[in-house]
């Protein structure tokens, strides 16, 4: 596993605890409006992280924090997860998992292995729209195979969609509300045009009013069992 990022502690990212956030290295997705571009680019992380030196220092901080999120990136690209995770777990952590959903199996196995205590899994648009700006390919089975996995699994969970556009419109919000019809909770994230993986794009494109914010969320509230807006 590469580690591009740590985050020692969050009082933000594991509802209710408090955490320290993981960052793995690599994705396969190219979402334009990527934060962690660092995280995304070719040639690797600027400063990794040896995985012993920061499984020493949360094993220094049993007791202190709760709960570790694993994030990216994409985790689930990294074979050696389980292992890792299966580390924290023994040190009496709460894990969270944040996900694109690209790769079912790993996130399924990871489950079912009562690995993870939270998942959170990024929707970016209509499942079957990720080509050619998010995905070089169709992932449409792939996603929403681990949406149906999340939703049945029994675990807390959350779905999150960023709102900018060309990706989120009324249509889509819908498509994708119906996908995730009674999810615990979904998410609606202001886009943040700052350090962004490619902002010529946005040149183009803009973010969602919050007024239309809004009224996704009024929209979406009727199918999950509760929407927030997160706003940057």
């Amino acid at each position: 596993m590469i580690i591009g990022g740590l985050n020692k502690c969050s009082l933000i990212d594991y509802p209710g605890k408090i955490g320290a956030v993981v960052f793995t290295y690599g994705c396969n997705l190219t979402c334009p409006y990527c934060h962690n571009a660092g995280l995304v680019s070719a040639g690797g992380p600027e400063t990794p992280y040896e995985v012993d030196a920061v499984l020493d220092f949360l094993k220094r901080r049993v007791g202190r924090l709760d709960a570790v999120v694993v994030s990216g990136g994409e985790p689930c690209l990294h074979n050696d997860l389980p292992e890792f995770i299966g580390t924290l777990k023994a040190m009496g952590y709460l894990v969270k998992l944040d996900t694109n959903g690209s790769r079912p199996a790993m996130l399924k196995s990871l489950m079912e292995q009562n690995l993870v205590d939270y998942v959170a899994m990024d929707i970016k648009t209509d499942p079957a729209s990720y080509e050619p700006y998010l995905s070089s390919r169709s992932i449409e089975v792939e996603l929403r195979e681990s949406v149906s996995a999340i939703l049945h699994s029994g675990l807390p969970h959350e779905f999150r969609t960023t709102c900018t556009s060309p990706f989120i419109d009324e249509a889509v919000l819908d498509t994708i509300t119906c996908m995730i019809e009674g999810a615990e909770l979904y998410a609606l994230q202001e886009f943040n045009p700052k350090h962004t993986l490619n902002p010529e794009f946005f040149n183009d494109h803009e973010g969602i009013s919050p007024a239309l914010l809004k009224r996704f969320k009024l929209v979406a509230e009727g199918k999950v069992g509760r929407c927030v807006l997160r706003m940057t």
